[in-house]
């Protein structure tokens, strides 16, 4: 049995008869990246959420090396790489479109280690060894290594039995872990709804309990983490899970506030469990339909419902000004992205006016996204005179009208 807060334990060694990854399995570029390192004098290993979902015969998004080179080396011993962030240096190397993410090995600061006076990490460029680097990630399930080598999985933290077991634990004090970044909370519901692991009281305890330091996280990341949680097929899930652990009210406090109204919430839940559909049909999703959805109540609680012609686009200009200013104090919305929700929105007055005046509607670029979301709000229950029955019947048939949400 591992002790995973003990650091001057070897670790277990797991074969390829034990874990059944098979070399074939692994990303081409990842392999390459990793012979580079190791023919500059340099050890280089496979880490974290691609050994986790090769274990679980899941496909991975990412393929992560590690490597004891330090981000310049690695830069000098891999073209078209780059070095990037300052909270932690990273390296991006480039093969045509597809980027593998290169970290070094790194150890505890300590004192050195810049933080905030409530404890989030700033900065920890302090570079160590594997076994530094194993006690420094966050949960167990994530600070697995894989030697391509020999395939042998290497683990110091009981990682592998934790995944085999389902169970998602920290790495030492979870407090402290939270502490340190808050969007482990984040992190944590993700793999527990994804992955269908289980959870110690006192774990879930601390989820609980420094939920609330999420608001100490820039808006702009957090952005990101929406996206993570709500764009990767366990939308819906989450979502609950979100709100059972009190979550969501410091990551999307102006969403969680709609949800005590039993009508907004069934419109969530609908919405959400459409997007997971799409993601199994391998149809596009995009950031601008999720916060059309993930804000639409609090717009239509400032302005009523949006059920007649006579209402106007500049009222809805308005209210949607004032939604999007409070959602940035907690969330960061690209520009783009805002606009392209104001369109979204907007169909949903033009899409009440029917028969329309002209057809270039049908072939508007946000024709198809206004039309499904017009369907969404009557999916959950909106009374809309017929509206989503009429479009649908007498929409053009060709696919060139038919844009991604």
């Amino acid at each position: 049995m591992v002790n995973h807060n003990q650091e001057d334990v070897p670790p277990e060694l797991y074969a390829q008869s034990q874990h059944k990854i098979q070399i074939e399995q692994i990303d081409s570029h990842a392999k390459e990246i990793i012979h580079s390192l190791k023919d500059s004098g340099f050890k280089a290993y496979l880490v974290g959420g691609c050994i986790r979902d090769l274990v679980l015969n899941k496909d991975p998004k990412d393929f992560d090396v590690v490597t004891e080179a330090t981000p310049e080396q690695i830069k000098r011993a891999i073209p078209r790489s780059r070095v990037i962030g300052t909270r932690f240096k990273l390296v991006h190397v480039r093969k045509g479109r597809k980027i593998t993410e290169v970290s070094t090995f790194r150890s505890k600061g300590g004192k050195r280690t810049s933080k905030t006076n409530k404890g989030i990490v700033l900065r920890d460029n302090f570079y160590g060894t594997i076994q530094e680097d194993a006690f420094r990630r966050d949960f167990t399930i994530n600070s697995l290594y894989l030697d391509i080598d020999d395939m042998k999985i290497i683990d110091y933290t009981g990682g592998f039995n934790d995944l085999n077991n389902r169970e998602l634990k920290s790495i030492g004090d979870s407090k402290l872990r939270f502490r340190e970044d808050p969007i482990r909370v984040i992190r944590a519901v993700r793999f527990l709804s994804n992955l269908n692991l289980k959870i110690k009281k006192t774990l879930k305890k601390d989820l609980f309990n420094f939920a609330h330091m999420l608001q100490e996280i820039p808006p702009a990341r957090k952005y990101e983490e929406i996206l993570k949680l709500f764009l990767a097929g366990n939308a819906k899930k989450n979502f609950i899970l979100l709100l059972e652990l009190h979550i969501l009210k410091f990551l999307l406090p102006i969403t969680a506030k709609q949800c005590s109204n039993e009508k907004n919430y069934i419109f969530f839940l609908t919405a959400l469990s459409n997007s997971d559909d799409r993601v199994k049909k391998d149809l596009p999703l995009t950031p601008a339909f999720l916060f059309s959805v993930l804000l639409w109540p609090a717009l239509t609680n400032r302005m009523g419902e949006i059920n007649s012609r006579k209402i106007k686009s500049l009222i809805l200009l308005r209210a949607s000004n004032i939604i999007f200013k409070q959602c940035r104090e907690d969330c960061f919305i690209p520009k783009r992205t805002e606009n392209m929700i104001k369109e979204i929105w907007e169909f949903q007055i033009k899409l009440l006016k029917f028969p329309p005046k002209s057809k270039l509607i049908f072939s508007h670029r946000r024709f198809r996204a206004g039309y499904d979301f017009l369907l969404l709000r009557e999916e959950a229950g909106l009374n809309l005179g017929g509206a989503g029955k009429w479009w649908k019947e007498n929409q053009p048939k060709s696919k060139r009208f038919y844009k991604n949400k």
